[in-house]
């Protein structure tokens, strides 16, 4: 045996906070995937619950946002340019489809009540997410 070790490569601050956004972004693609199952699940022993938007859409909605964030969450932990830019505008995007979604579909006192605090946790996605990738030092990360 040799007493060499290999040297382990430190990550810089940078990197260390695209490996923290890749685990909110895996987190949020994990939430989706539970979010379709959920749906499946509730599908076939509640068929006939009357609903504004059907399940298949919500299985659906959650499928497609899970694999999405998920191959971000790669393209981040992996360094790749594309999980930067494919990150912006997935969150991006996202956050699109879940307010156009409560625009249209939102059917209950409770989810009217709950918008406030929806939007400040859009609002605060949205700035983590742009602030991070755009940041200077991060950038380079990509490069």
């Amino acid at each position: 045996m040799s007493n060499k070790h290999k040297e382990k490569r430190q990550l810089t601050a940078a990197q260390k906070w695209v490996i923290a956004l890749a685990l909110v972004t895996l987190a949020l693609g994990l939430g989706n995937l539970v979010r379709a199952a959920m749906a499946l699940y509730h599908a076939a022993r509640l068929p006939d619950l009357p609903m504004t938007v059907s399940w298949a859409y919500l299985a659906a909605m959650g499928g497609f946002w899970s694999v999405a964030f998920i191959i971000c969450a790669v393209g981040l932990i992996l360094f790749r340019r594309w999980g930067r830019w494919l990150t912006l505008a997935t969150v991006t995007l996202y956050e699109i489809h879940v307010w156009i979604n409560h625009f249209l579909f939102d059917a209950n006192d409770y989810a009217h009540q709950t918008r406030p605090r929806d939007l400040l946790l859009t609002l605060l996605l949205l700035v983590l997410v742009w602030t991070l990738l755009n940041w200077p030092s991060v950038r380079k990360v990509f490069e």
